[in-house]
């Protein structure tokens, strides 16, 4: 790719590629320089800001990107190799909350009148502005799922599983000889053995509908691989107590992503389950030193040294006055552990997955911390709880905003390189995937 040396002005930062002196302000242009032609490409050292001090400059504001589906404004100045394998491409999504409100209400109004039936048109309208209104290197996504699909699908599920699951509940009622244990764990093997299964399904169909541009993403997974794998780790993760179940969750993670194609690039995924352990071990480790740490501070103040008598001294000393305010700071204090130690875990395995994944030779890097998804987990909450549920549209589209800001994907994309490859609708000899591929979806 040919380059380009373009001049910068450093006061309102139009770009020249001849002369040199702006032609806007007049001022004396910088040095050559090379100017990305991603959405946004946001550098480390905006990284370390907060989002909502960067929000105008990371996702501009679209007047029209509700509406007419309007491209993002682009520079169209090209980069050479060792730029490209520099840059950091992070998505934007151009919608807008009160957008989105407008299709909540509309939906929630034409399902109860319909008595539900309309939930899968509005599912599909939801899913359609959302994948509009994303765009990735100047290119949009879309989703192309209809809700006669979603309908049909459903109704296959109901019959297969929901029918007989329905029978099981009903059991005890109808035969009051049977113990409800047995139906009951008839039922949840049911739904064990159907989870693999919709997995699968779910992903595949998810992935066949959503394109980047005019070519569509891919999941060429079989579902007879994914159901060893989670039976196997099912098994393994129980006879463990729970040791094994990072490995099972890495596994597949990999499997879905290693699987997962654009056009005819694929994703590769290189975590393993030893590295996502040490992560629930940091998570359980800080949970046992917070409770371990609020134990000793209860027997400190209690003025009791740690020996064998030290028990009965502390229940002493918990039946005076002092102690129903400090139950009451020991309980915020695990609360507080407690969240933070989850927090920890969900965003350090996210960090881990889309770190260790990557796209060609291009890698995914999320950068949010523990703090940054509580900071965002705090405020929905509160705009959820004070607005009674109304702000479910803005708090879709912060959680959009939130990830997008902190996930990028460096190296060179060559997104021009990346063809569509005609398959078929299901795999060979898949026939029970090929059912779920005829439209089953539980997203």
């Amino acid at each position: 790719m040919e380059s380009t040396s373009t001049f910068i002005c450093p006061h309102c930062t139009l770009v020249s590629r001849t002369e040199e002196t702006c032609s806007h302000c007049g001022a004396l242009l910088s040095l050559p320089s090379l100017v990305s032609t991603t959405d946004w490409p946001v550098s480390s050292d905006l990284m370390t800001q907060a989002p909502s001090s960067l929000h105008s400059s990371l996702y501009p504001q679209d007047p029209q990107a509700d509406s007419d589906q309007k491209q993002p404004p682009t520079v169209d100045i090209p980069q050479t190799t060792d730029s490209l394998s520099r840059s950091i491409y992070h998505p934007i999504f151009w919608g807008r909350g009160r957008t989105l409100f407008g299709i909540f209400i509309i939906n929630t109004f034409y399902t109860l009148l319909t008595l539900g039936i309309y939930s899968f048109w509005g599912r599909v309208r939801i899913r359609q502005f959302l994948s509009s209104q994303t765009s990735f290197a100047k290119i949009r996504f879309s989703y192309h799922g209809t809700a006669q699909e979603l309908l049909k699908g459903w109704s296959k599920a109901f019959l297969v599983f929901g029918v007989p699951y329905l029978f099981l509940s009903l059991v005890p009622i109808m035969w009051e000889q049977v113990p409800a244990w047995i139906p009951n764990t008839l039922a949840a093997m049911m739904v064990f053995c159907f989870i693999p299964i919709a997995v699968v399904g779910s992903h595949r169909y998810r992935l066949s509908r959503t394109a980047l541009g005019a070519i569509r993403f891919s999941f060429r997974g079989h579902v007879k691989d994914y159901v060893r794998i989670w039976f196997t780790g099912a098994f393994l993760t129980f006879i463990t107590a729970g040791i094994y179940y990072p490995f099972f969750e890495n596994t597949r993670r990999a499997f879905l992503v290693s699987h997962t194609y654009l056009g005819n690039r694929h994703f590769t995924y290189k975590g393993t389950g030893m590295a996502l352990l040490g992560i629930y071990g940091k998570a359980l480790a800080l949970i046992l030193g917070i409770l371990l740490t609020t134990i000793l501070i209860l027997v400190e103040l209690s003025g009791v040294p740690i020996t064998p008598e030290a028990q009965s001294h502390v229940t002493d000393w918990l039946k005076g006055r002092n102690f129903p305010s400090w139950l009451g700071v020991g309980i915020l204090v695990n609360i507080f552990a407690f969240m933070w130690s989850w927090f920890y875990l969900q965003v350090s395995k996210q960090r881990y997955f889309w770190n260790h994944s990557a796209i060609g030779k291009a890698s995914f890097q999320f950068t949010a911390s523990t703090w940054n998804l509580i900071e965002l987990r705090v405020i929905n909450f509160l705009m959820l709880v004070l607005t009674f549920g109304l702000a479910w549209s803005w708090v879709q589209v912060r959680n959009l905003q939130f990830l997008y800001y902190y996930l990028g994907i460096k190296g060179p994309l060559d997104l021009h390189q990346i063809e569509q490859e005609a398959l078929d609708a299901s795999p060979t000899g898949e026939e029970l995937a090929g059912y779920f591929d005829a439209g089953f979806d539980l997203g």
